[in-house]
């Protein structure tokens, strides 16, 4: 079986790469991210989203179609023909 470990990743300079939000100086764990902040990043509380977010205002769900969340969706005017 292969052993867990627990090493940080590190730069070619051999510096160990750090969380990539401002102030944090916790090791890097995915996506630029230290674990506390790749967390908040996939409940979509960080400001990169992980999905495409509903264009309408103060709507924060994820889009679906023609860049509306589903509710938002059934509501938006169908486009114009061509």
């Amino acid at each position: 079986m292969t052993e867990a470990t627990t090493e940080t990743k590190k730069t070619a300079e051999g510096e160990a790469r750090r969380c990539q939000i401002k102030g944090c100086k916790r090791p890097f764990r995915a996506k630029g991210y230290c674990v506390t902040h790749y967390k908040a990043w996939r409940r979509g509380e960080l400001p990169r989203a992980r999905y495409r977010r509903c264009k309408k205002e103060g709507c924060g769900k994820p889009m679906v179609r023609r860049g509306y969340c589903a509710e938002h969706a059934a509501k938006a005017p169908a486009p114009a023909p061509a």
